[in-house]
């Protein structure tokens, strides 16, 4: 039994040494917790070969002493990118924790040692007291990032001491709001830290890696608030419907389950509610229904109408005969943007969208761009192959129409550093503004090649600006001023040259 034992294992080695393929490497190594030194176990480690989107990642998990190795790695270059739940993604080489990661260089037959070092979040402390300077108990806590205007990141709830502690958060400057609440017989409305109303009065809280800040008080202002409760009035079935309602502010979102949904503790300032209705059978009916809602009083037996959602069409023109696309969509509200569903368009597209608003991004096949996207709001400033928002209605015929173009402009050069080729350096592309000096698109990112040379294609007529530069892994509007990134117009079909000095923060 013994001999056959060992004939198997040998064999099943054989098999496996067979399958390896000739010239090829090994990346191994171990993911550790930057602050302690500590192994950890679960951490999910990803090996991307470079160019970005050439080939599909691998994926490891690290076993109980935090190790990791990728075999049968061909020659080429690589980034390596390290996730565990309550640690920030680290990428190998990073020089901050916003930083771009280096590429990782396989030769034939090497085997190479690494260490990832991951940061847990930020966090911020504090406590919310009355007039008295006692802890309120049970009052929703929010971040915001401070920016005007400020954006929703998370909340929390504090204890029965009015302490609080909001984790979780990536490193910057944020401001702590509480939600409107009722403490025993007192209303206290929505205040910043620093016990005011305006975004602009509040206290910024800096928040490091691996800290906790620990000066988010707040004493909220008295005041008036309300509450909002109602049902979503459902047509008779035999299989019965799952329902959501979800009540959206800047304070975030709130979901509720079944069709009789109760909000209490509500400033007076604007809603939106919008609830989902699914049938329990396959293949049947979905019901949506939508309300933008000022509040301003105590609102009861409020019924938000649902009616049947339609399919929202997208007509693709200008890419032939069977044009196709990938379209990104997420829900728009005052709490900001949703999760993003993505769905394929052909020349006559479909996707099911409830009542609301919702903002729209097509990604268009190669070799083109999108030229025109239409219908859209007067007041909608995003450039047609940026995220488009749009309004759908509940009884409408929503129609919206993509236009597509093969005239495309590219942008190439060379970056170089201290006179030599920058290797698998990162390049990043903004479309901007000259005149408000304003980002108008999210950033494009490439990485040059062996010969220190990058491209861009399928890029839209407009002005734009180029950089390179490990220092940041998405680098902002005022970086890339501070940076003298090169500025220049690309019209439709030309490939200008840019050869750029690779950037460093002296």
């Amino acid at each position: 039994m013994a001999n056959g034992m060992r004939k198997q294992t040998l064999i099943t080695l054989l098999l496996s040494l067979a399958a390896v393929p000739a010239h090829a490497g090994v990346i191994q190594g171990i993911v550790v917790e930057k602050q302690t030194g500590y192994a950890l176990e679960h951490a999910t480690v990803t090996l991307q070969a470079l160019p970005l989107g050439g080939s599909e990642a691998r994926t490891v998990r690290t076993r109980e002493a935090g190790q990791f190795d990728f075999g049968s790695v061909p020659p080429g270059a690589y980034l390596i990118r390290a996730v565990r739940r309550g640690f920030m993604p680290v990428q190998y080489g990073q020089k901050r924790w916003n930083s771009a990661g280096t590429a990782v260089i396989v030769d034939k037959d090497s085997t190479m040692s690494l260490q990832l070092q991951l940061s847990r979040y930020g966090a911020i402390g504090g406590t919310v007291r009355d007039p008295n300077e006692a802890g309120i108990p049970d009052q929703d806590v929010a971040a915001y990032t401070s920016t005007q205007p400020p954006r929703f990141v998370m909340r929390a709830k504090t204890d029965d001491r009015g302490v609080f502690r909001i984790g979780g958060l990536e490193p910057g400057a944020y401001v702590i709001r509480t939600t409107g609440n009722k403490d025993e017989d007192r209303d206290y409305i929505p205040t910043f830290s620093r016990q005011t109303q305006r975004a602009e009065e509040a206290r910024t809280v800096i928040v490091y890696p691996d800290e906790e800040a620990n000066d988010g008080d707040v004493r909220p202002i008295l005041g008036q608030i309300f509450s909002v409760s109602g049902n979503i009035p459902l047509p008779y079935s035999n299989f019965g419907f799952n329902v959501t309602v979800t009540l959206a502010s800047d304070m975030g979102r709130v979901i509720t389950e079944g069709p009789a949904f109760h909000y209490a503790s509500l400033p007076p300032v604007r809603y939106e509610i919008y609830a989902e209705a699914r049938e329990n059978a396959p293949g049947t009916r979905i019901l949506g229904g939508y309300l933008d809602l000022q509040l301003e009083r105590n609102i009861t037996n409020l019924a938000i109408p649902v009616n049947e959602v339609r399919e929202t069409t997208f007509v693709l023109d200008g890419a032939g005969t069977t044009p196709s696309a990938q379209a990104f969509v997420r829900r728009k509200d005052p709490a900001g943007d949703g999760p993003v569903q993505t769905a394929k368009l052909t020349s006559l597209g479909r996707i099911l969208l409830s009542p609301g608003h919702w903002t729209v991004l097509i990604a268009p096949p190669a070799g083109y761009y999108v030229a025109r996207f239409s219908p859209v709001p007067r007041d909608n400033l995003a450039l047609p192959e940026g995220w488009n928002e749009i309004t759908v209605g509940a009884n409408a015929f929503n129609r919206f129409t993509v236009t597509l173009s093969s005239g495309g402009g590219a942008l190439h050069g060379m970056v170089k550093t201290s006179g030599s080729p920058a290797v698998e350096a990162p390049v990043f592309l903004e479309t901007w503004d000259p005149v408000t000096r304003k980002r108008l698109l999210d950033l494009r990112e490439a990485r040059t090649d062996a010969q220190g040379n990058y491209r861009f294609s399928g890029l839209p007529p407009g002005n734009y600006r180029v950089l390179s530069t490990f220092e940041y892994a998405a680098p902002e509007p005022g970086f890339f001023d501070s940076a003298g990134a090169l500025e220049f117009r690309i019209e439709s079909a030309t490939d200008p040259q840019a050869n750029l000095e690779l950037y460093g923060i002296p």
